[in-house]
């Protein structure tokens, strides 16, 4: 059995942890297949969206403690050295899940907990059964809070919030998430499904490409003062003016009639050299 599921349907990516026996407990051959995937969505224009999800009835425990039990008897050294490795190892695929242009969606269900809270936390916008779990359980057998969670954790939340959940090894409900802004929307679990498609048919109204830069310009703002920030608008709309989506935009509007974006990246040669 195929501990991650990988699959395209239509605009829609799809991850799906498949080990529900072991509430679908992450290990680093899961994460490095995910990793490899998430890459070649980079290349993929045909891709709208991502959606991740756990088979059964969790989302991810996290790491496999009984992949931790085994280090036990390790000596330090060669522990220390095995975590390092294995982390900094895993580490990959959530700087993939970063850098990834699309909107990303986790459809949680059941409890989801350590590298889980992860994919979480990296997404776009949690959809979550009203009776699911967030658990922050590194601190509880005696590890730090890792792979992202130290960086998204406080810029989606605030760091005083952050530092509360952490430093109790706090078991929240979806309902508390959602207030915290973890969670985006809840609903029985039934109807996730529904939530799922009225998400992505909000995504056929706006240009992939236009909407990939500003997610970009969003998530690297921080690092930019205004003047700088501006000038990196300036030059993202430069790009999307000579694609064809900026011209089907503008049209569709003057034609008062729904605009039908591609994502097609190619530039509108036949317009190239003549005034606007």
């Amino acid at each position: 059995m195929n501990e991650v599921l990988l699959s395209k349907q239509g605009a829609g990516a799809f991850i799906t942890f498949n080990r529900p026996k072991e509430s679908n407990a992450l290990n680093p051959d899961m994460l490095k297949t995910i990793s490899k995937f998430i890459s070649s969505l980079r290349q993929d224009e045909e891709a709208r969206y991502l959606v991740i999800e756990g088979a059964g009835k969790n989302f991810s425990a996290g790491g496999d403690l009984a992949v931790y039990a085994k280090t036990l008897e390790l000596p330090d050294i060669e522990r220390k050295l095995f975590f390092e490795e294995r982390v900094r190892g895993n580490a990959e695929c959530f700087i993939q899940l970063n850098e990834l242009s699309i909107p990303t969606i986790s459809i949680l269900r059941g409890a989801a907990a350590g590298a889980g809270l992860s994919f979480l936390l990296a997404s776009d916008f949690v959809l979550a059964a009203e009776d699911s779990v967030l658990i922050f359980a590194q601190t509880r057998i005696g590890l730090p809070l890792d792979l992202s969670l130290t960086y998204h954790l406080p810029r989606k939340i605030g760091v005083n919030a952050a530092r509360k959940l952490a430093l109790t090894g706090a078991r929240i409900d979806a309902q508390l998430a959602m207030h915290l802004g973890i969670v985006d929307e809840t609903h029985p679990s039934d109807q996730l499904s529904t939530a799922l498609a009225n998400l992505t048919e909000q995504f056929n109204h706006v240009a992939p490409k236009a909407a990939a830069r500003s997610k970009q310009l969003i998530n690297t703002s921080e690092g930019f003062d205004l003047k700088e920030q501006m000038e990196r608008e300036v030059q993202a709309i430069g790009e999307c003016v000579i694609e064809p989506d900026f011209r089907e935009g503008v049209e569709s509007f003057m034609q008062k009639r729904r605009a039908v974006f591609t994502g097609r990246s190619e530039t509108l040669s036949k317009n190239n050299g003549q005034a606007g």
